[in-house]
């Protein structure tokens, strides 16, 4: 081939920089005026990157990116569907099922560790996942499940089973796996399977070697067709289901472990779960932080690490709500009831002009076994009747949010800047919409007129720190009541980031 180097052409000629000598090329596809070169833009190079570099599976994997019509090339972010991260020190039973046999679980600021009683008895096991599932195989978006984990030795023992993935739950031990996408550690190694209806396809062994105790994150990824395992973000193995469409049935999973000795155990073996994060790649789901929050931390119910079940105020027996005892409120001590909304009924004595509080919550305070999260209120509803005839009155009630205050009285106060075990006074918000009016004697049953409507809502949310309260108060202004009960029925809108 006649190399050029001055840059003139000549037949059969090819042209270098002057300079390097690096070699002058033109891409196929089209020059500046029009003009075709090298067979036009379909013969043009194709980009790709490197996802993996093929240490473990002996292939390089890369992908081409994507472009419409338009040249617009095709982006995608991550959405969290859910997280948690295991250092409390009881079960979340409002976000997880546990179910065993004999082998047992405990949870702690290390993490979740299952068969923490060094169990080896044959026909033992347990199971632990989300109540939630997320949806999984939608077009061409995936699934992400990132379980971090350490294991108590390189390989598990003989008869010894552990998934970990986003896989249905077996109803009894040794409660296999029943549908799903997982890892399995056995005294072979770890693979990847996916179950479909219970027939499995799985990978071959990992070309990897565990160090005990050492934390390592799996991730599966999970599509239509494929799904993909990796460990410390090195791809492990690929595996799909050729016989059929997606290598699951399910059209939505939930993230699942399962520990179960299947024979008797050739030793001790166990697992430490210390946090997972589930998220969907590919799709553009517009929430706000508090509706991705309640999403992945549970709404309306306590956060884990801190009081289990509903936060409003109550107590519930036999299933039923029970009334509440009528007092009179304060503005100092205790509020009528603790919780996010709920029953509170008030003798309708309390002294005119005089703040009191009807509600209070206390937002958990942060700690390694307690989650901090800030508390987002969106909303409130209020409505209130009689519950026994009105003596006295008539008089209006004022109605005010407060929040912020690190104790439950009103009567906190701000202390100055740096001051060494910083409080806070309350903040209040006027709620005008829940101005009441209580006639004279109003009469046992009646509701208490209200104007403004049932509803107050904050387009712009309150926002209530760890360790910080938030309350719902009343003045009365008029004539006092001097006997009666009045019944306020309260719900709030809010959410966790």
């Amino acid at each position: 081939m006649a190399i050029v180097e001055d840059g003139t052409l000549v037949s059969g000629g090819a042209k270098v920089e002057s300079t390097s000598k690096g070699l002058l090329i033109t891409w196929p596809g089209h020059l500046s005026d029009g003009t075709e070169v090298g067979g036009g833009d379909e013969n043009g190079p194709a980009m790709f990157f490197e996802n993996d570099p093929g240490v473990a599976t002996g292939g390089r994997f890369t992908r081409s990116p994507e472009v419409d019509s338009d040249y617009r090339l095709r982006i995608a972010h991550d959405t969290i569907l859910d997280r948690e991260t295991f250092n409390y020190t009881a079960q979340n039973t409002g976000k997880f099922s546990h179910v065993f046999t004999t082998m047992t679980a405990t949870v702690s600021a290390a993490g979740m560790l299952l068969n923490s009683g060094s169990g080896v008895a044959t026909a033992t096991g347990m199971t632990h996942g989300t109540q939630a599932m997320f949806p999984v195989g939608m077009g061409a978006t995936a699934i992400y499940c990132e379980t971090s984990v350490a294991f108590s030795a390189a390989t598990p023992p003989n008869n010894v089973v552990v998934d970990i993935g986003m896989f249905l739950r077996g109803a009894s031990t040794a409660f296999a796996p029943t549908d799903g996408v997982f890892f399995r550690f056995d005294s072979a190694g770890m693979i990847g399977v996916c179950s479909r209806s219970g027939v499995e396809t799985t990978s071959g062994v990992f070309p990897f070697t565990f160090v005990a105790n050492r934390n390592y994150l799996l991730t599966v990824s999970i599509s239509e067709k494929r799904c993909r395992f990796w460990i410390d973000d090195v791809l492990m193995a690929v595996v799909e289901n050729v016989g059929a469409g997606q290598p699951y049935t399910s059209a939505a999973l939930p993230w699942s472990v399962r520990q179960a000795n299947v024979g008797a155990a050739g030793g001790v073996f166990q697992t430490l779960i210390t946090d997972y994060v589930i998220s969907l790649g590919g799709a553009l789901v517009p929430s706000t932080l508090a509706q991705t929050g309640n999403r992945t931390l549970g709404s309306y119910q306590g956060l884990s690490g801190g009081t289990m079940g509903a936060l409003t105020g109550g107590t519930v027996t036999t299933g039923t709500l029970v009334n509440p005892t009528a007092a009179v409120p304060t503005n100092t001590t205790a509020a009528l009831g603790t919780g996010l909304g709920g029953r509170f009924w008030e003798t309708a004595s309390l002294a005119v002009n005089t703040d009191a509080v009807i509600m209070s919550y206390q937002n958990p305070a942060g700690s390694i076994t307690v989650q901090g999260r800030r508390l987002v209120i969106s909303g409130i509803k209020l409505m209130s009747y009689i519950q026994t005839v009105i003596a006295g009155g008539p008089f209006v009630v004022e109605w005010m949010l407060a929040f912020g205050h690190t104790s439950v009285s009103l009567a906190t106060t701000e202390t100055a800047s740096f001051v060494t075990a910083t409080t806070k006074a309350p903040r209040r918000i006027m709620l005008p919409e829940f101005t009441q009016v209580v006639t004279a004697a109003q009469a046992v049953s009646t509701i208490v007129s209200q104007p403004g409507g049932p509803e107050a809502r904050f387009e712009n949310p309150i926002y209530v720190n760890p360790g910080e309260f938030v309350a719902l108060i009343c003045k009365h202004v008029g004539t006092v009541g001097t006997t009666g009960t009045i019944a306020h029925v309260v719900a709030l809108d809010y959410g966790w980031e």
